[in-house]
């Protein structure tokens, strides 16, 4: 039932109410008047009538023919039948009378009729007109009833034929009363239009009230809740724009303009949201390398102590065995005799010297990266540490068939790092990208200024390249996926790089697919931002 308590049936309602009440009131009002009105007419028209037959009567009272008289009432009678005429004399007594049953007849003084003049004594001798009539029911049918002193004229007391004492004021009493059935009728009638007339005006009303309701009010207060509602949605889009009265269209234009503020001011959250969301993960993004930093840099100065301890401890055991092994040589080399003796005792010695340096290569790099790779700082012409890297490598790169191409970028700024750390990641890049492309490829070295404080080295190979797992874990101390038995298959290369950039603050990247070569990119501050 919650329609009853809608603004348009309330609204609606009372006015509707509001307009019966005023309709039926002045319904009644106008019936009301216009039965006085009719009754004032009858009034009227009793007085007229009885003046006139008071005049048609006179001569022939005056002449006292009663025979007459009798007559004349009753043809009276006869072509009015709503008509009763009644002549009373002096004394009260009905004298003359268009129903012939009441002559004789006598009325006394407590009678309405008689009432108006015997209150007082002497009776009244004169009425004025508008005391003469009186509303009465004849038969159950309303009537005028109109009295007409007859008085002492002085032509009626100078009368030859019955002469009256000119002190004797009143001679008797015209009594006329009008039923007014045709009247009664036409006034019905016209109550029953009148009543007609007022519903279907109260119709008419009603219905221009509700369709003026709906249009005006209803409408307007529905698109201005759609539009809220619309709005409460989250759709700040919603518009009013429907053309109403000037109160609405300002309620409207207030709302629109409250949309418009509010679809601003959540555009500017949304992007001050998206903005904090991209902030949120460039930080955590930088917080998550930070931490792989540390973890890192634990865990290579951990391994690093580890290897200091290994290297020291094997490296003067190494040196002992390739000096003796060199000694046994020459010394095998003074006594022909004993090489004749021993056949393979030269090849023995030669393989212990070629494996005590395999074992003296892989601690001095254990002894490397123990050390740590030195102190950062300086600056480093990179296309020249590109170049000289290359230049070492040169006839390796050869030998394996692979072509070098360098791509340097002209005006170069200087990086903001030592030129000899530099040197060495690249070569430690060239080695790894040697490796990776057993059947010979292309090596490509690229320079470039990033930004105005940052210069990025491209080493790009057309190897196997490398899976997600293996990209992962490529920064890992002693992790490789080269053949164990191969002295270069440590896995300390790119962990020294990584440690290298890191120490300049700089940044290495990889980017590579299986099949697609990979590509290394080390970003390192340039003097510009240092300064």
């Amino acid at each position: 039932m919650r329609w009853l308590n809608s603004l348009t049936v309330r609204l609606t309602g009372t006015l509707i109410l509001a307009v019966i009440l005023v309709f039926g009131l002045t319904a009644v009002l106008q019936i009301m008047l216009q039965q006085r009105f009719g009754r004032r007419c009858g009034e009227l028209n009793g007085i007229a009538l009885s003046e006139g037959l008071f005049g048609a009567l006179h001569s022939t009272m005056l002449a006292n023919r009663r025979h007459e008289l009798e007559q004349s009432v009753s043809k009276i009678q006869q072509h009015a039948p709503n008509l009763r005429i009644r002549i009373f004399d002096k004394d009260g007594e009905i004298a003359i009378s268009s129903q012939p049953g009441e002559v004789g007849q006598r009325l006394p003084t407590e009678h309405d009729l008689c009432r108006e003049c015997h209150t007082q004594r002497p009776p009244k001798a004169y009425l004025p007109p508008d005391r003469r009539t009186r509303n009465i029911e004849v038969g159950g049918h309303a009537a005028v009833g109109i009295l007409r002193p007859i008085t002492n004229e002085p032509g009626c007391s100078g009368a030859d034929c019955h002469a009256h004492p000119a002190k004797q004021r009143l001679l008797g009493l015209l009594d006329t009363t009008f039923v007014m059935t045709p009247a009664a009728q036409a006034l019905v009638e016209t109550r029953s239009l009148m009543i007609a007339a007022s519903v279907t005006a109260l119709v008419i009303v009603i219905l221009v009230v509700v369709l003026l309701i709906r249009r005006e009010v209803r409408r307007p207060v529905l698109g201005l809740a759609n539009t809220m509602q619309a709005i409460g949605e989250g759709n700040y889009g919603a518009r009013f724009e429907e053309p109403h009265a000037a109160e609405f269209s300002r309620v409207g234009k207030a709302l629109n303009r409250m949309a418009q503020q509010l679809e601003r001011a959540n555009a500017e959250l949304t992007n001050w949201a998206q903005t904090l969301e991209h902030r949120i993960e460039k930080k955590t993004a930088e917080l998550k390398r930070a931490q792989q930093r540390v973890i890192r840099i634990e865990r290579m100065a951990a391994l690093g102590k580890l290897a200091a301890v290994v290297a020291h401890e094997i490296n003067n055991p190494l040196a002992s065995v390739l000096t003796y092994s060199k000694l046994l040589r020459r010394r095998l080399e003074q006594r022909p005799q004993l090489m004749e003796a021993w056949e393979d005792g030269a090849q023995i010695l030669d393989a212990i010297a070629d494996e005590s340096k395999r074992c003296g290569g892989i601690v001095s790099s254990l002894l490397s990266f123990a050390r740590g790779t030195g102190s950062g700082g300086g600056v480093a012409d990179v296309n020249d540490a590109v170049a000289r890297a290359a230049f070492l490598l040169k006839h390796q790169l050869s030998v394996a068939g692979i072509e070098a191409k360098l791509e340097l970028a002209e005006q170069l700024p200087q990086a903001a790092c030592n030129a000899d750390q530099l040197q060495q990641a690249l070569l430690a890049l060239y080695v790894n990208a040697v490796d990776a492309m057993p059947e010979g490829g292309i090596l490509t070295v690229r320079t470039r200024l990033a930004d105005r404080e940052h210069v990025e080295i491209d080493v790009r190979d057309t190897g196997c390249g490398m899976s997600a797992g293996v990209q992962e874990r490529m920064l890992e101390p002693f992790f490789t996926t080269k053949n164990s038995e191969d002295s270069k298959g440590l896995g300390l290369g790119l962990a020294v790089v990584d440690s290298i950039v890191q120490e300049n603050d700089g940044l290495l990247s990889a980017d590579s697919k299986i099949g697609s070569g990979t590509t290394f990119t080390i970003r390192l501050p340039t003097k510009l931002q240092e300064a």
